[in-house]
Parts: C-alpha cells; sequence; structure tokens
C-alpha cells in the first residue's frame, strides 16, 4: 500500500470516527432536551392545577355572599373567613415561589383585592341617586365637564368634545346656550373663570384658547342640540325636547400658544390672572392670561402630561404624567420647590387637591385611587382597589367629602375619604352612561343637581345625590 493511499485510509477512518462522536453527542443533547421539556410541562401543569384550584376557592366565596342576607352577620363572618382563607392561600404562594408564574400570583391579588374592595361596612350612611338630566348634541365623546353658579345667577355647565367644540348648557337642562368652534382639534378640558364670564379651553390643536360666553340676546338657531329629561321611574322611559338656541362663538379672545403637542388640560391659576397648561410634550406652563405670555415652564416628567390642577386657596401646582409619577409644584415661598411622588405602577390619569383638608387624591390606569397627606406623602392615607382603569375623579365640597370615581367600564361608583364604598350609580340600559366615563364633576350648590357625569357616549349626565349622614 503506498504512502498516498495509507493516508486516504487513516483520514476516511478519522473522519468516522469524528462522526460517531457527533451523533452520540447530538443524541445526547436530545436527551437532555427532552428531560427539560418534560420538567417544564410537569411544572406548568402543577401551576394550571393550582391556578383551577384557586378559581374554586374563588367560586366557592362568591357562592356563600350570594347565600348570606344579612349584612351584618356577612361583614363579621364572611369576610373575616375570607381574610382568613386568602391570606393562609398567599402565604403558601410566597412560600412556594418555584410552583407559580409571576402572572398566575399578580391575577390572584388581583382577585382577592377586587372580592375585599366590595365589601360595604354596615354603618355607612344610605345614598340616593337620581338622575335629573341627560345633555345631547356633542357628535363625539365628551372628555370633560365644569360647573359655574355665580354668572348671571344661573347654574351652567360647559362640556369639552372629541368633536372639536365645546358647549354651554343651562344646568337644569332646558337649553344649550352657546357653541364654541375655535378649535381646530379635539377640545380636551374645559374651565370657568371664577370671576369673569370667560372659558378656558385646552385642545389637541396644541393650543389653549381664552373666550367669553357672556350669551347677548341675539343668537343663531341650532335646531340640533337635544336636551332628555328623565322621569321619577327611571324604567318608564325618556322624554325629548328641542332646544332651539344656542350662540355660536369661532375666535378666541387670547390664544395661548407654546407647547409643542397636545394641550391635555388647562386651568385657572391666582383668581384667573394666570393659567397653567398640561401638554403631552412633557411640560407644564405657567401663563400670565391676561397678557398671554408664558411665566414658568415646569418640565421633569419623563413622559407626557396626562393632567394637572390647582389648589383652591394655596399656590400649588400638581401634574400627571404617563411616567408613573405625580409631582407637586410649590409657588408660596420666592423659591420654587417641587416633590415627586411615586406611589401609581401605570399612567397617573389625574390628581385634584381637596378644600378641607391638607390633601391630594390622585387616580391611576393601575386600577387604584389614593389619597394623600400634604404634609406627608411618603406613603398614601387611603387606597381604593378597583375593577377598571380611574379616570377624572372629583370630590365635593359640601356633600360630606364624597368621592365621585369613574371608569372605563362604564361605571360611577362613590366613596368616602376613608376608601369605604357607598354606592354605584345606576347603569340600567338608559339612566346611565354606555362607554367609557371620562370625568365626573361636583356642583357647588345642589340646585338642581350636585353631580355631572360625561363620557364617550356623546352624552353629559346630572344627578342628584343625598348621603343622609347622621347629624
Amino acid at each position: 500500500m503506498s504512502f498516498r493511499s495509507l493516508k486516504k485510509k487513516t483520514t476516511y477512518e478519522g473522519s468516522k470516527l469524528e462522526d460517531i462522536e457527533d451523533v452520540d453527542t447530538t443524541i445526547n443533547a436530545q436527551k437532555q432536551l427532552e428531560r427539560y421539556f418534560a420538567g417544564i410541562e410537569e411544572q406548568f401543569a402543577q401551576v394550571c392545577l393550582e391556578n383551577q384550584q384557586l378559581k374554586a376557592k374563588l367560586r366557592q366565596m362568591e357562592r356563600q355572599l350570594k347565600y348570606h342576607d344579612d349584612q351584618s352577620k356577612q361583614q363579621e363572618g364572611i369576610s373575616n373567613m375570607h381574610t382568613f382563607e386568602l391570606d393562609g392561600a398567599w402565604q403558601h404562594l410566597r412560600k412556594n415561589p418555584s410552583q407559580f408564574s409571576k402572572k398566575v400570583m399578580i391575577k390572584y391579588k388581583e382577585q382577592t383585592n377586587k372580592i375585599v374592595s366590595s365589601f360595604r361596612p354596615v354603618n355607612l350612611p344610605p345614598v340616593h341617586i337620581k338622575l335629573v338630566t341627560r345633555y345631547s348634541g356633542h357628535k363625539d365623546g365628551v372628555w370633560d365637564v365644569c360647573y359655574c353658579s355665580w354668572l348671571k345667577g344661573k347654574a351652567i355647565i360647559g362640556t369639552a368634545s372629541n368633536d372639536k367644540t365645546a358647549r354651554i348648557w343651562q344646568a337644569d337642562g332646558k337649553n344649550c346656550l352657546l357653541k364654541y368652534l375655535g378649535h381646530s382639534g379635539s377640545v380636551n378640558s374645559i374651565r370657568f373663570h371664577p370671576q369673569l364670564p370667560l372659558v378656558l379651553t385646552a385642545s389637541g390643536d396644541r393650543s389653549t384658547h381664552v373666550w367669553s360666553c357672556d350669551v347677548p340676546e341675539n343668537y343663531e338657531i341650532f335646531p340640533d342640540e337635544t336636551v332628555t329629561h328623565s322621569e321619577e321611574d327611571f324604567s318608564e322611559g325618556e322624554q325629548e325636547e328641542n332646544v332651539a338656541a344656542a350662540v355660536v362663538v369661532k375666535t378666541p379672545q387670547r390664544t395661548l400658544d407654546g407647547h409643542s403637542s397636545v394641550v391635555t388640560t388647562a386651568e385657572w391659576l391666582n383668581s384667573g390672572t394666570q393659567a397653567v397648561t398640561a401638554s403631552w410634550d412633557r411640560t407644564a406652563l405657567v401663563w400670565d392670561a391676561e397678557v398671554g405670555t408664558i411665566m414658568h415652564t415646569l418640565s421633569g416628567h419623563e413622559e407626557e402630561l396626562t393632567h394637572t390642577a390647582v389648589h383652591p386657596s394655596q399656590a400649588l401646582i400638581v401634574t400627571c404624567s404617563k411616567d408613573t409619577t405625580f409631582r407637586v409644584w410649590d409657588f408660596r415661598t420666592s423659591i420654587h420647590s417641587v416633590n415627586v411622588y411615586q406611589g401609581h405602577t401605570a399612567t397617573v390619569s389625574c390628581a385634584v387637591f381637596t378644600s378641607h383638608t391638607d390633601c391630594v387624591i390622585s387616580a391611576s390606569d393601575d386600577c387604584t385611587a389614593k389619597v394623600w397627606d400634604l404634609r406627608n406623602m411618603r406613603t398614601p392615607i387611603t387606597t381604593i382597589h378597583c375593577d377598571a382603569s380611574v379616570n377624572r375623579l372629583a370630590v365635593s365640597e359640601n356633600t360630606h367629602h364624597t368621592l365621585a370615581v369613574p371608569f372605563d367600564n362604564r361605571h360611577v361608583r362613590l366613596y368616602d375619604m376613608q376608601g369605604n364604598y357607598l354606592e354605584r350609580l345606576p347603569r340600567r340600559s338608559q339612566p346611565g352612561h354606555q362607554r367609557m366615563v371620562c370625568c365626573a364633576v361636583w356642583a357647588t350648590d345642589d340646585k338642581p343637581a350636585n353631580l355631572f357625569t360625561c363620557g364617550f357616549d356623546n352624552r353629559t349626565i346630572a344627578w342628584k345625590i343625598g348621603v343622609e349622614f347622621e347629624r
């Protein structure tokens, strides 16, 4: 055998050995993967089994709640039993985290919060709710509603809509008084001046307008505006009345241009001499409303701003953002300060100050609303767990400080400042909202209604809320 033939044979046998080793390695890898997949399937089956057991426990708890008629026994007996069982199950989850995925744990905790938050303490006062008026006329969803009781001695409300218009209505529901057509984008918020017949509106066209709501005697006719009144019994149907009068305003008295993106909210500041606006450009601007110049730029949020509000009696501004934080800006001294609060895990949709206490209330897409003490805001003093994203809520000034909380799921619920659930506004077919409720606002008096809500069913609704607190 020649040297060349020997070399070829040796090379062939060497490559054959290498192929055999590669095959063995592949087989070992396949067996190892099969063992891994078998372990994963076994663990997943265990997760599914535990999840089914948790769902069975929740269904059992719901059945037990339905069969107890006595509210006092329900609160004393069932809530304690639920607390014991749920705490025990949750401790089991914490001791054995490897058996459960994070998604299952979060889902279980959400269901627990939903059940516990549905309890209504038996010692709370009864709440009486009556639908007074429906305002129909907007061609698209209504983002915002505001109330004014002093203009010309009559109560009026303003609405801002995605149909690029703002409207002024008589609060008793008889007429649509004015229709503003000055914006070229969605009108996102509306506020009445605290002393003058002026309105401040923020829009998706990146501008904020100041315009007059002083209705003259001569005005144009718009027969398309309709208002629906309710009967004593909601189920008896509705009556429609054509409203024939509405003034049209197309030109603002002043335009505040300074943002580079959508303006979400605008508020009067310092008795109406100044204004503050919040925008998707991640800034809030403080304006000299009489001149139209920028006085301060409030920057620092990492994402778009969703809302801004001012304190009713102090030089405080709160701004909310999609970055899960809200900030309180203090202008009470010459050295301005800002505090950042990180109490939510999703977009903060709004925050409002209370006039009766040093508190601020925040709402978020993380399905919570929280009450904070301005003097110590490290942790909230009250947390309200909900089952849907919370939109622009409101706290009453003269109705025992009741919270009106609107949700994405068409509900509006009432709570007290301690987070106790009081009542839900009716939503049976016709009476309530049929789509997302965007905003709620309390009236400063009780005539003819004391709560107004608006939503993406193109309607604004006036309610009469009565809470019978013991004296």
